[in-house]
């Protein structure tokens, strides 16, 4: 297995493993530490079946339906397609939006963040890519939190934030992407969690509110709540802290979703091409808060 460094700010990729092979408990292992170290795992070139790549995430935990049944796979539900075109071939806006946006500062966020109990982990590969466009952006939210001022850390530190899926009024490509879901799932996909989250393993501390999901800080007026959150906008979208990977047939892509990283997909491409992709989360549980000395 061969790890190379796919920036400087996170991300490795991983050369010499077979994903569609069964791994051993000390592969695993490297795999989990590797993911809690960087963040972000790129495997290369392997295409994959919805099954294989449920297989392949059955091997860091549980694997979790996704809320949004209209894009199940028929055969493996708990995949789900991420795709730009609907059943007759046309565009799908809605579809397009899932996870995307056309200002990457609108798109940030961790996974299933709406839910009590979030995502550890998301697995993310590319069945059909567009010529050009279309690339899946991170950031190091633990560097952007580090990067705020001391004040900012302390009125930040031990706040609650709502987090919404459906009816998002202040985010246009969230309310888009919310509208494939059934009424069931608009009425639950909505939770509270910390502004400024500890890593349930490192215990580093990382901005988690984010401008996809979350609406409001609790327990503050609502000019200060947005003025706070516009700050952290701000901090997760600066470049220092951001990488992107150029999608090819058959990558994928497996990245934390329990603090420390947020990612968008870039929805600047040729909208007359195809973008389809099968992904699958593996189930995590309570977002812990940074309770510690913001300085």
């Amino acid at each position: 297995m061969q790890i190379q460094a796919m920036s400087r700010v996170g991300g490795v990729r991983v050369d010499g493993l077979d994903i569609r092979a069964p791994l051993d408990d000390a592969i695993v292992q490297r795999l989990e530490q590797l993911l809690l170290d960087e963040g972000v795992l790129l495997f290369p070139g392997q295409p994959l079946s919805a099954r294989q790549l449920a297989d392949f995430a059955a091997c860091f935990g549980t694997v979790q339906p996704h809320v949004q049944r209209a894009y199940q796979h028929p055969e493996v539900p708990e995949v789900v397609y991420m795709t730009n075109r609907k059943a007759d071939g046309s565009f799908d806006l809605a579809g397009a939006s899932r996870g995307a946006a056309r200002d990457t500062r609108d798109g940030w966020h961790s996974d299933l963040s709406y839910d009590p109990r979030p995502a550890k982990a998301t697995l993310l590969h590319a069945l059909q890519v567009p010529d050009h466009g279309g690339n899946t952006c991170f950031s190091n939210v633990h560097l952007a939190w580090r990067s705020l001022p001391l004040e900012v850390k302390r009125a930040l530190t031990g706040r609650q934030a709502d987090f919404v899926y459906g009816g998002h009024s202040k985010n246009q490509g969230a309310a888009i992407a919310a509208s494939a879901l059934d009424n069931e799932a608009r009425r639950t996909a909505r939770a509270v969690h910390p502004v400024i989250n500890a890593h349930v393993r490192s215990g580093r501390p990382a901005i988690y509110a984010n401008p996809l999901l979350a609406t409001r800080i609790l327990d503050v007026p609502e000019a200060e709540s947005e003025r706070l959150l516009q700050l952290l906008f701000d901090a997760i979208d600066a470049n220092d802290w951001r990488f992107e990977h150029r999608w090819s047939v058959g990558d994928t892509l497996l990245w934390d979703n329990r603090g420390g990283i947020m990612h968008t997909g870039r929805l600047d491409y040729p909208l007359d091409q195809a973008r389809v992709f099968i992904r699958t989360t593996v189930s995590g549980g309570p977002i812990l808060p940074f309770d510690g000395d913001p300085d």
